[in-house]
């Protein structure tokens, strides 16, 4: 009977101990494509025990009993807990922390919070690029970020001036760098892109976000980023505009009524005894004033066409309004055809553009081919390649006479 006691006693006294015995758990720790994490960090909850998933995500944890939550984390990614229980083996998948992402912008080789360079950093979507109908990239981005300047110029294929915050130099250019897909460009050359194939703009205005470009970047930097092809079904598209312009407004100009008063008012301004009055014309003073015009037998005529028994009358002198042989409606059409898809392994995309710009005024016109292939391919989830061409041929017709 004593030793059943004992016996009894002794069991009581080891139960405690194998209930906070240490456990030994294992796993895998993936984001939601099934990516593995590694170096993502894997803690008991309210100790200090943990350790990191190794370069396939994997992990080993010794914790302290079957009561203990593990917590796992990783940078960009949601936290998630799980109570160890009777489980050795756990697969923990991960969903991307959107508001963790933007809470740190990478600025040159090292990060700042958003909220600290939020005026120096503008990002214009493709959505925004595509609201209206554009030409070029810059046409896109008026009205569209604040502190950038972009003058316009009425003549098709020419594009103005951009400034941002404003001229920086007297003497020395005041042009932004331009970076596409990550390749500074020695000189301009986003105007030959095909709005249709941009996917973001982003505008570097302070020199906090302008550090890795160096002296390059002192007038600013407009870094533009391409389409490329999507993992998913394969899908075609088309987008096209036609747009129709007009001169709507245009300096006032001398009738051919008003230009014979003018030029009556001069010659009896230059002698007021020869041709007084000046405020009554003559036939006889009028044979005298367009004598010497340019076209004799045309001035002349239509000059006298205006006097009839001795009377003037200015409604009926010829008139031509000039403007009108210059200017036209211009009719502007743009196609672009686009195709994108792939897998995990392999993304392509590829678009054709056609741009014709027929400007206001007679014989003035641009007229643009554009032609983009990008292709990604991912053998490995440590080994990423690709590659991207992009080609223009345009020409401009200036109508220079």
């Amino acid at each position: 009977m004593l030793m059943k006691r004992i016996l009894i006693s002794l069991m009581g006294l080891l139960l405690p101990l194998a209930m906070f015995a240490q456990v030994k758990v294992s796993g895998t720790v993936n984001d939601a494509t099934g990516s593995s994490l590694p170096g993502a960090s894997i803690i008991q909850k309210g100790a200090t025990k943990g350790t990191i998933a190794d370069q396939d995500g994997k992990f080993n944890l010794e914790v302290s009993n079957e009561n203990s939550i593990l917590l796992v984390s990783f940078i960009g990614f949601e936290p998630q807990e799980a109570r160890v229980g009777a489980r050795r083996t756990f697969t923990f998948v991960l969903q991307e922390s959107s508001s963790a992402m933007d809470e740190v912008v990478v600025v040159g080789y090292g990060t700042q919070k958003k909220s600290d360079v939020t005026g120096a950093l503008i990002n214009v979507t493709a959505k925004e690029l595509t609201s209206r109908p554009v030409n070029n990239a810059f046409e896109a981005l008026q009205g569209k970020a604040a502190g950038v300047d972009i003058t316009s110029n009425e003549r098709p294929g020419e594009i103005g001036k951009i400034y941002i915050r404003g001229k920086r130099s007297l003497n020395a250019g005041n042009d932004p760098l331009y970076v596409v897909d990550g390749i500074p460009l020695a000189s301009g050359g986003i105007e030959t892109l095909n709005p249709r194939d941009i996917e973001s703009i982003d505008i570097l205005k302070d020199a906090s976000a302008t550090a890795i470009y160096g002296s390059r970047g002192a007038n600013g930097v407009i870094l533009v980023t391409t389409k490329s092809g999507k993992s998913g079904a394969f899908s075609l598209n088309y987008s096209g505009t036609v747009t129709f312009e007009t001169i709507q407004d245009k300096a006032p100009q001398m009738s051919a009524s008003d230009y014979i008063t003018w030029r009556r008012w001069a010659y009896y301004n230059s002698n007021t005894t020869k041709y007084a009055p000046g405020n009554q014309p003559t036939e006889a003073n009028d044979r005298v004033i367009f004598a010497n015009a340019l076209d004799d037998t045309k001035t002349m005529d239509n000059v006298l066409s205006g006097w009839s028994n001795g009377q003037w009358d200015g409604a009926k002198v010829l008139n031509t309004d000039w403007t009108e042989f210059a200017k036209q409606t211009g009719i502007t059409q743009e196609h672009t055809l686009s195709a994108s898809g792939g897998s995990d392994k392999m993304r392509a995309y590829a678009s054709f553009g056609y741009l014709n710009n027929e400007g206001t005024q007679v014989g003035q016109n641009y007229e643009r081919y554009n032609a983009k292939l990008s292709v990604d391919i991912t053998p490995k989830d440590w080994f990423n390649m690709g590659g991207s061409i992009t080609a223009s041929l345009s020409q401009q017709d200036y109508a220079l006479r």
